[in-house]
C-alpha cells in the first residue's frame, strides 16, 4: 500500500484541547460525582498528556472554575436565545429563565450534572460566587418599577424551585404540571405578552 506523503496530522487548537478537557471532566463528575474529579481521573479520559491539561488548568480549583464558567455559559446561552423570540423586550429575561425550565425537563445526565455543579459548590465555596455572577448577568434589562421586579423574581424563583425538584426528585411534576406553571401568575403579570413598561406604570398609579 502506497502511503500517503502529504497527509497532514490533526491539529487541535488550544481552544478544542480546554473544552475537550471540561468535557471529561463534566462526564466524570456526572457518572462518578463531584468528589472524583482530580486531574489524575481527568487526564485518564483524554487522548493527551498530563502536561496539556496542565497548561489549560493548573490545579483542581482551575479545572473546577473552567467546569462551572462552561455550564453557565451553556445555560446563560440557552436562556437568552429564548428571550431573542420573545417580542416583548418587557421582562423577557425573566419569562425566558423561567420557560426554559418548563420546557426542557431535565434528563437523567442533567440531574447527575446539576447534583455535582451543587456538590462542587459545597465542596469549594469559591465556586459560588461565579455562578451567582452567571445568574445575575441575565438580570440585565430587568424591569424597574416594584410591580415588574417582584413579579421577575416570582418566574425565577419558580423555576429555581422546579429545577432542585428536578434534581432530588422532591416533587412529580407531570409535563401538564409544568405547562400550567406558565400561566400561574394573573392576567396583567410579566407573562402576559400585552403587559408592557406603560401598563405596569397605569397600576402603579391607580
Amino acid at each position: 500500500m502506497a502511503l500517503r506523503m502529504d497527509a497532514q496530522p490533526i491539529r487541535r487548537t488550544p481552544e478544542d484541547t480546554r473544552r475537550q478537557i471540561i468535557e471529561a471532566a463534566i462526564e466524570l463528575a456526572a457518572e462518578e460525582g463531584a468528589m472524583s474529579v482530580t486531574l489524575d481521573a481527568v487526564v485518564a479520559r483524554l487522548p493527551f498528556s498530563k502536561g496539556a491539561l496542565l497548561h489549560h488548568f493548573p490545579n483542581k480549583q482551575a479545572l473546577l472554575e473552567g467546569v462551572l464558567d462552561h455550564l453557565s455559559l451553556e445555560m446563560t446561552t440557552v436562556v437568552l436565545a429564548e428571550a431573542a423570540r420573545d417580542p416583548n423586550p418587557y421582562g423577557r429575561n425573566a419569562r425566558a429563565y423561567l420557560r426554559t425550565v418548563v420546557n426542557e425537563p431535565a434528563t437523567e445526565r442533567d440531574v447527575s450534572i446539576g447534583r455535582a455543579v451543587l456538590a462542587a459548590c459545597a465542596i469549594e465555596p469559591s465556586l459560588i460566587p461565579r455562578w451567582r455572577e452567571a445568574i445575575r448577568s441575565l438580570t440585565v434589562g430587568d424591569p424597574e418599577d416594584p410591580m415588574g421586579r417582584d413579579d421577575a423574581l416570582m418566574l425565577r424563583l419558580i423555576a429555581d424551585g422546579l429545577w432542585m425538584s428536578d434534581l432530588f426528585g422532591t416533587h412529580e411534576v407531570s409535563l401538564e404540571q409544568r405547562q400550567a406553571l406558565l400561566s400561574l401568575l394573573t392576567p396583567g403579570s410579566l407573562l402576559t405578552d400585552g403587559y408592557s413598561e406603560a401598563d405596569a406604570d397605569g397600576k402603579a398609579d391607580a
